[in-house]
C-alpha cells in the first residue's frame, strides 16, 4: 500500500497538485516504515520525495530533517560512496544553502560531486542520467560560489557543467541557457 501511495503522490505531481502530493508522500513513508521498517530503501524513495516537496514550499528545516533520515538509510543501504547518496546529499546541500549556511553547502556539493565522479560509468544505461545530475551538482556548487564571491571557481564550475549538459542535451535546451546565463553572470564579475 506504501507504494501504491507513493505511486499516487507521483501521479499527483505530475498533475500539478502539489497540496495533495505532500500528505501521500507522508502517508506512503509511514506506511512503508511500519510495513517494511524504518530503514528501508523504499522509505528513503518516500522520504526524499517528501522532502523535495516541503523543500518546495520553503519548508527548509523540515525538509531538512527528512533528506537526513533518508541520506542515514542510504548510506546504510548502500556505502557512503553511491550515487544515490550523492543525490540526497545534494539535497541537504540546497537545505544548508536555503538557511544561510553557504560553506557547508558548498562541502556538501563537493562530496556529492566526487562521489558522483567516482561511481561514473558503472551504468552504461544510465550514463547520461548520471552525466546530468554530475552537471546539478556542479551547477548548484557553482551557484553556491557565486554567492561566496568565488567568481573564478563558479565559472569553473559552470564550465564543466556547460560541456556535460552540451553534450547530452543539446545547445537549445533550457537547461543550457540556464547555466549560460549563469556562466556570463560569473565572468561579468571575474573580469
Amino acid at each position: 500500500e506504501g507504494i501504491t501511495l507513493h505511486n499516487m503522490a507521483v501521479v499527483n505531481l505530475l498533475a500539478g497538485k502539489y497540496d495533495v502530493a505532500l500528505p501521500l508522500f507522508q502517508d506512503a513513508v509511514r506506511i512503508k516504515k511500519a510495513f517494511l521498517g524504518y530503514d528501508h530503501p523504499e522509505v528513503a524513495v518516500s522520504l526524499d520525495e517528501t522532502g523535495i516537496q516541503l523543500f518546495a514550499q520553503e519548508q527548509f528545516q523540515q525538509a531538512l530533517q527528512v533528506f537526513e533520515e533518508a541520506l542515514t538509510i542510504r548510506i546504510k543501504t548502500y556505502g557512503p560512496d553511491h550515487p544515490k547518496v550523492a543525490l540526497v546529499l545534494n539535497n541537504v546541500a540546497c537545505c544548508k544553502f536555503q538557511m544561510k549556511n553557504p560553506h557547508l553547502a558548498v562541502e556538501m556539493f563537493s562530496n556529492a560531486h566526487d562521489i558522483q565522479q567516482t561511481a561514473m560509468g558503472t551504468s552504461a544505461k544510465a550514463a547520461d542520467l548520471d552525466l546530468l545530475h554530475v552537471a546539478t551538482t556542479l551547477c548548484n556548487r557553482g551557484y553556491m560560489k557565486l554567492r561566496l564571491k568565488l567568481y573564478e571557481e563558479a565559472r569553473a564550475d559552470f564550465d564543466n557543467a556547460l560541456l556535460v549538459q552540451q553534450s547530452v542535451l543539446g545547445d537549445n535546451h533550457k537547461t543550457v541557457k540556464d547555466t549560460i546565463s549563469n556562466l556570463d553572470f560569473a565572468n561579468a564579475f571575474h573580469s
